[in-house]
């Protein structure tokens, strides 16, 4: 390997470590804000664990791409290229074609890990619904039950870059899929703009993550385009397939530490606390109720199950607590209005 390297060499390492720093960031703030609530490691749930593998997988493509980039390529070469191969040579692109097979396996480990998050937040949302979650689950096993039944993916290691058509389009329907079953969601938030903004960011990053899974098939299998430029196109798409996945846990951390967010879009004069009593103390059903007057604003603050998509579950709890409330002012109206009269005959 040389030891200098090219100015395109030196603006892709500080491309690649740049976002490889900011997708790990992502993820231990997401661990952060749920060991701030919890307390306890071992009160984690499935996707936190989930989440702390992908750094696993991140760091495996991070070091793969780098020792290709810089350890004197792969199989991937021109006419040229391999007519100039020397024994030396020859070896660093036999070790480079390896790291290539780790590359991909570390790839597909850490997109298909944001998209389990993903669908895990998915049927959270949609528990009410009896066949969305059985959905979600076929369709990410469907690929690997057909892999499973045909011998020839297995044996024909030879053609491994065949398996980039079949990744691609289970990769890129994977994402259209997740980003439209989360459309109903959205359209039903009334929320001020200010309010809705994480979603909207998380919807334009949903598409970027989108976008960048086919520039890197673009990269990889048009013939006139094909070069090591798939390569940052991985970094990309799995530095921003992190970030849409932790950004829903991310702001609802940050909604904590700064309250001042969760009155964004709020009008002054609506955030006013009111307390109801349903039934009297010395009722059986005595709980008290709380809830606010502003129609469509609540502290936000979400059970374990629901923290992936706290802005838009909120809607669901808020209603709840809205109709709580109208019921509690007409059982109020019922107690305070006098009897009526019984006259007997």
């Amino acid at each position: 390997m040389s030891d200098s390297i090219t100015p395109c060499q030196r603006r892709f390492r500080i491309e690649a470590w740049t976002e490889f720093g900011l997708g790990v960031l992502a993820i231990l703030i997401r661990i952060a804000a749920k060991l701030r609530k919890h307390g306890d490691v071992r009160r984690l749930l499935l996707e936190d664990w989930i989440s702390l593998q992908i750094i696993v997988w991140y760091t495996l493509l991070a070091i793969a791409i780098h020792n290709i980039v810089f350890g004197g390529g792969s199989n991937f070469m021109t006419s040229k290229e391999e007519a100039a191969l020397t024994p030396e040579t020859k070896a660093e692109r036999i070790r480079g074609s390896k790291w290539v097979l780790v590359s991909e396996q570390a790839m597909v480990m850490s997109v298909w890990s944001c998209k389990a998050i993903m669908l895990i937040a998915y049927r959270t949302i949609t528990h009410a619904t009896p066949d969305s979650p059985s959905q979600s689950h076929e369709y990410t096993a469907d690929p690997f039950r057909s892999g499973l039944k045909r011998e020839r993916w297995i044996n024909a290691i030879a053609s491994y870059w065949n398996f980039e058509y079949v990744e691609g389009f289970f990769n890129v329907s994977a994402d259209v899929f997740v980003l439209l079953a989360a459309i109903p969601v959205v359209a039903t938030v009334r929320l001020p703009w200010l309010q809705k903004a994480p979603l909207l960011v998380v919807f334009g990053l949903g598409i970027a993550v989108i976008a960048a899974a086919v520039l890197t098939k673009v990269y990889c299998l048009v013939p006139s385009l094909l070069s090591y430029e798939y390569l940052a196109w991985y970094h990309r798409e799995v530095m921003m397939s992190i970030v849409v996945t932790m950004l829903p846990v991310i702001w609802s951390f940050l909604r904590e530490l700064i309250p001042a967010l969760q009155q964004w879009g709020y009008r002054a004069n609506q955030g006013t606390p009111t307390t109801c009593r349903q039934g009297g103390p010395d009722s059986s059903g005595g709980v008290e109720l709380r809830s606010r007057r502003r129609r469509s604003g609540d502290d936000l603050r979400m059970s374990d199950s629901e923290e992936e998509f706290n802005t838009a579950s909120s809607i669901s709890r808020h209603s709840v607590s809205s109709i709580k409330e109208e019921n509690c002012k007409s059982d109020s109206d019922t107690r305070l209005r006098p009897p009526k009269a019984t006259v007997h005959r």
